[in-house]
């Protein structure tokens, strides 16, 4: 290596400085590629972005699921207290099946439910099944 002498004080020079650095980013590639190519590298790279913003996807979806879910157990809790006090239609609920005629362009009621037992009990089956999708979502996302 060669130095310049500068008031005392040694300074490397610029093409040794170069080949310094030039040694330690090889050095440094070695260390982290092993035996890899830089294309393998990229490649290997790619694919775990693609894995994470598939995990980000999930726990995104997860996220609705969620508020979802709290939104139904606070809608339920209003459907019992109706149904506690003898009601025999919703005031705040319905449940409407729609759909179209062979003629039609437009969708039409079917029909409709508005007993306050029946939707409550339809509240608790998609209770369960955001519950088992939940699950299916953690379970994905710690693997």
């Amino acid at each position: 290596m060669s130095t310049k002498e500068n008031k005392g004080t040694s300074v490397p020079s610029a093409k040794s400085a170069q080949k310094n650095v030039t040694e330690v980013t090889v050095t440094e590639a070695a260390k982290v590629g092993g035996e890899k190519s830089i294309t393998d590298l990229q490649k290997e790279l790619a694919e775990r972005l693609k894995e994470l913003n598939y995990k980000k996807k999930l726990a995104d979806h997860r996220e609705i699921f969620l508020q979802t879910d709290a939104n139904l157990k606070e809608f339920q809790k209003d459907l019992t207290a109706q149904c506690k006090a003898g009601a025999f239609e919703a005031q705040t609920a319905r449940i409407t099946f729609k759909g179209r005629g062979k003629d039609n362009y437009r969708d039409e009621d079917i029909f409709s439910i508005s007993n306050v037992g029946l939707i409550v009990k339809f509240i608790d089956f998609l209770r369960q099944e955001i519950k088992t999708k939940i699950n299916e979502i953690e379970t994905e996302l710690i693997y």
